[in-house]
């Protein structure tokens, strides 16, 4: 069997480790497991063609990525509802969809339990057609998303400066937005500053971590946060972190299979698996159940 690999040269565990020692770790750990390696390594403009290279290839091959949560991201909208398997590699900072499918975060390890991975059928969610594994976040949230974006982009001091007073300036001046989210058999109006959908529900957490013990519910968690300014912002996310989103008397937690979002303002920003983006309302998001084949450990 040949393994297509790809790894994003620009994610920030990728980077603090180094791109070649990554492809040289990556092309070691599968020849020792008798997998051949075509190896890809490139920026997120490089993956449609790697993509259709290792579909061409047809269902006897296998995938790994190597990215951030953003670059699994397209690995999932890439190869959804095929029959090709994908190793889901933590190449990024948070490595939030790795972590919940017991592959951990740190990528030498991940690719010497290669052999013990075995296919699974997971959900995968989409946002106005655009896929993700773990949550999409609107307000504030999202603001400073954005700011952090910046700061690890930046090719001066100057523009590192101004990213991080605009993170300051968000997180001092946060105020809620009016949202409208339409679901089956409901309908609810809220003004916070955060709203969190996330593709099956979070349970607990490890590491400061939010984590699923799931990921085939075929079910969206919706995430309605009592919070109006940054002090409120603040708290909402360290309950996130601490795993508190079942316990926290400020946060309603609403399962659907889709939802409709509506907010006051024609666009709204959203963090897409971390990733900041900017989206005409009504946003549409749904969940497509068990349409991706990963290798996970046993």
């Amino acid at each position: 069997m040949c393994v297509y690999a790809f790894i994003n040269v620009n994610s920030g565990g990728v980077q603090s480790l180094g791109p070649e020692r990554a492809s040289s770790i990556l092309f070691h750990e599968l020849k020792e497991a008798g997998l051949d390696c075509s190896m890809t390594l490139g920026g997120a403009e490089d993956f449609d063609a790697f993509a259709n290279k290792a579909k061409s290839a047809g269902d006897s091959s296998m995938v790994a990525i190597a990215g951030g949560d953003g670059t699994l991201a397209m690995a999932a909208a890439a190869f959804l509802n095929t029959q090709i398997p994908v190793l889901l590699l933590p190449g990024g900072t948070m490595n939030l969809i790795a972590h919940d499918l017991g592959i951990g975060g740190d990528l030498e390890v991940a690719v010497r339990n290669v052999a013990a991975c075995r296919p699974r059928r997971i959900d995968v969610a989409t946002i106005n057609d655009r896929a993700f594994l773990n949550n999409v976040v609107f307000g504030d949230y999202a603001e400073m998303a954005e700011a952090r974006e910046t700061i690890r982009d930046a090719d001066s001091m100057d523009e590192r400066l101004g990213a991080i007073s605009e993170a300051t300036h968000t997180f001092m001046n946060s105020t809620p937005r009016n949202f409208r989210i339409e679901y089956p058999g409901g309908v609810r109006e809220i003004g916070s500053n955060v709203l969190m959908v996330s593709n099956n529900p979070y349970t607990h957490a490890m590491d400061m971590r939010p984590r699923r013990k799931r990921l085939d519910s075929g079910k969206l968690a919706i995430y309605l946060a009592e919070s109006q300014d940054g002090i409120d912002l603040i708290a909402r996310m360290v309950e996130v972190m601490r795993g508190e989103l079942g316990q926290s008397s400020a946060i309603e937690h609403i399962d659907a299979e889709h939802c409709v979002i509506h907010a006051d303002t024609e666009s709204i920003l959203a963090a897409v698996d971390g990733e900041p983006m900017e989206m005409q309302t009504p946003i549409n998001i749904s969940i497509k159940p068990r349409a991706l084949t990963i290798l996970r450990p046993d």
